[in-house]
């Protein structure tokens, strides 16, 4: 397995495994989902992190996530599984 791949557990997809490719989600900017909402999308993967940027036109937040705070992927949209109020510990 290459670094960029890791296997999710998609509980939407009857619980089947996903070869889940991040720089796929980087170059699609896939939009990243947190309890529901959308706190951005990836732009980029850094070592075990991916980089997560809010705003369409100017950048309004910037987030290093860790890929280990990623809870699945249904290929339209990366959950990640962290607080609100902890999201301000990933602004960089």
């Amino acid at each position: 397995m290459t670094p960029t791949n890791d296997i999710i557990n998609n509980d939407n997809a009857m619980n089947s495994k996903t070869i889940f490719d991040y720089a796929y989600c980087s170059s699609r900017r896939i939009p990243v989902i947190l309890h529901r909402r959308e706190i951005g999308k990836v732009f980029a993967e850094v070592n075990d992190d991916l980089v997560v940027i809010a705003g369409e036109n100017k950048k309004e937040h910037e987030y290093l996530i860790p890929k280990s705070k990623v809870s699945y992927f249904d290929e339209k949209q990366l959950h990640v599984s962290i607080s609100y109020n902890s999201l301000k510990d990933f602004e960089i």
